[in-house]
């Protein structure tokens, strides 16, 4: 199976690189029409080589990525004051006594929910919550390593308070944490959350550190889950809901068509394809300005690159990361669930059971008034071949054909 990714890999790998340094060139029609697309092919196959040569490889970098977390504790120094020399042993999830007050027992998650914008993760985080022994907290998306922990004033985006680190643990466990207790975090923007990180280390070429790196030396015992989708759909997907909803109030337009998704999906693989060929594959990932777009009438593309950012989860926690895939989640729910309470080393809980819990509550739904517009095949052509060799890296990655969605 692995043989066969790779060679699938090394020529849609040598495809994606060429459209993305030689571009397209679009021929504009109609509104209703269908918009087309040529690829200008080197007439030599040297020089298309010679051409990939340029660049920073697709997957792998002319620089690897280098943490520097003395950023983060710089930030954050009240994180490193409060945090034990040891955690009790006989806690499941990461706990220990409030330096400056005994009685007060203070406690990390053991796991963590990440994800992607219209991926499923609060119908997840949801059900997850039918073991009794997991508890996450007063709410789903405390945010807190990803936004809360530092003010924020992000242009059109609203502005965040600081919360320091006290209230994200006390917001964490308003119920009292038994030993077998696991708490877990729900936030779906701790994979990917890096928004206007240009503005805070002006002197730097990419990020200082990532969330993995942080969460791994505070606690690299941690278990993480990351749900994802056909990459595809959720593109489309967050342009209806977040478009169409018109929130917050820069967003828009308010009249979505197929049309206008299918010149912004082209508009932006034009962007993406000059990122990489001027900084190389990584740092496009996490460039704010292909992440931050829809609040500009347009569709991050890059979200959907799924490898980009779990390969970093997969570096620092290996087998202690799990990715659910959400077709598989709603093709078996009480499957998935009960695999997700085996990866935290939790009691079982019996199919019937949690299907009884899953029949008892309605499925989390967060659909858009534009739900039936339906999007035009040559977008989705198109987008089936940008996203082709990132989800053969993913499946390379994870050790799984499943995530080819092809």
């Amino acid at each position: 199976m692995r043989c066969h990714l790779q060679s699938r890999i090394k020529v849609t790998a040598l495809l994606v690189i060429l459209l993305l340094i030689t571009g397209y060139k679009v021929i504009p029609n109609s509104p209703t029409q269908n918009t087309q697309v040529t690829v200008s092919l080197p007439e030599n196959p040297v020089d298309f080589i010679d051409m990939a040569a340029e660049i920073p490889g697709l997957f792998q970098e002319a620089a690897p990525y280098r943490s520097n977390l003395s950023y983060f504790w710089q930030e954050n120094p009240e994180v490193k004051e409060a945090l034990p020399a040891a955690f009790l042993e006989n806690y499941k999830s990461f706990c220990w006594f409030n330096k400056t007050n005994q009685a007060e027992l203070l406690c990390l998650p053991r796991l963590y929910l990440g994800g992607f914008i219209k991926c499923g993760s609060s119908e997840l985080h949801e059900k997850i919550n039918f073991h009794p022994d997991i508890r996450s907290g007063v709410k789903k998306e405390h945010k807190w390593w990803s936004r809360y922990r530092l003010p924020h004033n992000w242009r059109e985006m609203r502005n965040f308070v600081k919360r320091p680190f006290s209230s994200y643990l006390r917001g964490l466990q308003p119920w009292k944490v038994g030993t077998s207790t696991v708490l877990f975090d729900s936030s779906a923007t701790l994979v990917w959350h890096y928004l206007f990180w240009e503005e805070r280390y002006p002197e730097l070429e990419e990020r200082p550190y990532s969330y993995a790196d942080v969460i791994h030396a505070i606690t690299p015992h941690a278990k993480v889950l990351v749900v994802v989708r056909n990459p595809i759909d959720r593109l489309w997907s967050g342009y209806l809901f977040f478009l169409g909803h018109n929130w917050p109030s820069t967003f828009g337009p308010k009249n979505l068509s197929a049309e206008a998704f299918d010149k912004a999906v082209r508009n932006e693989i034009d962007r993406f394809r000059v990122c990489v060929k001027e900084k190389g594959f990584r740092k496009c990932c996490f460039d704010t300005k292909h992440l931050d777009r829809y609040d500009r009438a347009v569709v991050p593309i890059a979200l959907s690159i799924y490898v980009c950012y779990i390969r970093e989860w997969k570096e620092k926690f290996g087998d202690q990361l799990k990715v659910i895939r959400l077709e598989d989640y709603m093709g078996d729910r009480a499957k998935t669930l009960a695999s997700i309470y085996e990866f935290v080393d939790l009691p079982p809980m019996q199919h019937d059971e949690i299907n009884q819990q899953i029949e008892s509550h309605s499925r989390v739904k967060n659909k858009g008034k534009h739900k039936n517009l339906a999007m035009l095949k040559s977008t989705r052509d198109l987008l089936n071949s940008f996203y082709k060799p990132f989800n053969e890296e993913l499946a390379r990655v994870m050790g799984d054909e499943r995530f080819l969605y092809g």
